[in-house]
């Protein structure tokens, strides 16, 4: 069965938002590989049970703040906060990098930021990084705002600003400074409301070996800078 079928059989809020036909354009080719799968955010365990089912080959295991006394045949769920890395550590001592993880969680930005930042480095090459319901981001309870779009702790301006990674060798800026995602990171894809990272080496970036950082260099940075 595809998972626009089994998706059908669960009343997961997956289906309302539209999720589930997007999903399918990702994870089809991975259906059958053994793969590890963390989901953030349990609810009433629909969407658990949907991918345990589709997902035949793969380990599958999710976290949740509160004990909502939900089982899922052969998918470990386990109580702890997202944003907590000595609780994210012990998930990465137990099953190792992950192939997919999917934050459906709080949709706090800070706890979405924060997941990511220690997640990300645990995600396996050619991995799929899935961010869901990113309309929150821009209400205020949940660290956003309707009128500043560009707010800086916000989960959209923190994904937005990962963009970035992918095109820096073309933003030659005074003093540049990497930082951990450049090069790490292949695409980001946004839909309405949910947005989707693949890890993987970037190709013909050149700041690692071409790139330097010395005085007369960056002098000749801050020139051009001008004069561009």
């Amino acid at each position: 069965m595809t998972l626009l079928e089994i998706a059908k059989k669960y009343p997961t809020s997956k289906n309302d938002h539209g999720f589930i036909e997007i999903y399918h354009k990702y994870f089809s080719n991975l259906k059958e590989h053994k793969i590890n799968i963390l989901e953030i955010g349990v609810e009433r365990g629909d969407s658990l049970r949907m991918w345990r089912e589709y997902f035949t080959n793969a380990t599958i295991c999710a976290i949740d703040l509160h004990d909502r006394d939900i089982s899922v045949n052969n998918a470990e769920i386990l109580i702890g906060d997202q944003s907590d890395h000595s609780f994210l550590q012990t998930l990465v001592n137990k099953y190792g990098k992950f192939d997919i993880i999917i934050d459906d969680g709080s949709h706090q930005s800070k706890h979405i930021i924060s997941s990511f930042n220690f997640l990300f480095k645990h995600l396996s090459d050619n991995g799929i990084y899935v961010v869901e319901d990113l309309q929150t981001s821009y209400l205020p309870r949940y660290g956003g705002s309707r009128f500043n779009l560009n707010k800086k702790k916000s989960s959209m301006s923190f994904l937005k600003s990962l963009t970035d990674s992918i095109n820096y060798e073309h933003n030659d800026k005074p003093f540049f400074k990497k930082n951990i995602f450049n090069g790490k990171i292949k695409s980001i894809s946004f839909y309405q409301n949910i947005a989707f990272i693949i890890k993987g080496e970037s190709t013909n970036y050149f700041y690692s070996s071409i790139k330097k950082n010395t005085f007369s260099d960056n002098f000749k940075k801050i020139i051009s800078f001008f004069y561009r």
